[in-house]
């Protein structure tokens, strides 16, 4: 693949998960990262890491639910690098719950964080991947974007808006050299917890994910590497799922048993 040493990125909610390790492989190869998050110590360690391996990085304690801080996140990495070339918005805050249980606050809280977000990123980063001839944006939406889960509303709501937002902003800002795609992820392993360890578990799992697992951090850090990438370079508005076969199947096809 081409390089992509030299970029700028800022990443939300770099500090965990699916975040630390898309900051970790871009670092990896050349890119001057920012860990934008509310999570202060795991932040710091995640650019400390960075930085001992060799790469470029700062933590910087960022709210995206806060307008102001969006703001100042982009306008400090342009400042302090004298460009930005890629965003990844991956910080989300969301609740179980139905309509009839969530309380507006909430709502509000959960799209602010996870769809807001995104249209303000590219309110103040745009311009300036404009003005240095281009950019990408990869916004990590999710399989519940694309279906429901019981008691799951606001985050329903915001990752299926924020797949659209993806296409709107691919169509708006292409013209400028600037492309816009999502990730739709399946389940995770974001927390050791999240890894099934009964056989129970395990079983459900083979059933529902025809790979028969979670997936990792990593292997969605990877398809961010790639969107964000040269060799992505006609790749724009795109939903990519990343799911393990999840949406693949048939609801039946969990009651046929695997060879």
């Amino acid at each position: 693949m081409t390089s992509l040493s030299g970029k700028v990125a800022i990443i939300t909610g770099g500090a965990q998960g699916i975040g630390r390790a898309t900051a970790m492989r871009l670092a990896a190869e050349g890119v001057k990262v920012v860990v934008a998050d509310i999570a202060d110590e795991p932040g710091q360690e995640t650019a400390a890491a960075i930085q001992a391996a060799g790469g470029e990085a700062l933590f910087s304690h960022t709210d995206v639910g806060q307008h102001s801080q969006i703001r100042q996140v982009v306008e400090e990495t342009a400042a302090r690098w004298g460009r930005l070339d890629i965003v990844v918005n991956n910080a989300y805050w969301s609740i179980h719950a139905s309509v009839e249980e969530l309380e507006e606050e909430a709502w509000d809280r959960g799209m602010n964080v996870m769809l807001k977000s995104a249209y303000l990123f590219g309110k103040y980063a745009f311009p300036i991947m404009a003005a240095q001839g281009g950019g990408s944006m990869v916004n990590i939406a999710s399989v519940h974007g694309l279906a429901a889960h019981p008691r799951y509303a606001v985050y329903a709501a915001a990752k299926a808006g924020l797949i659209n937002l993806t296409r709107q902003m691919a169509i708006d800002a292409g013209p400028r050299g600037i492309r816009v795609n999502a990730i739709c992820p399946g389940a995770i392993a974001v927390r050791p917890e999240m890894v099934p360890a009964s056989a129970e578990s395990l079983d459900q799992i083979r059933r529902l994910y025809p790979l028969g697992r979670v997936g990792q951090p990593e292997e969605i850090a990877s398809v961010v590497r790639f969107l964000v990438s040269d060799e992505a370079s006609f790749i724009t508005g795109h939903a990519l799922v990343a799911d393990g076969g999840l949406t693949a199947q048939l609801q039946d096809a969990v009651f046929v048993e695997r060879s």
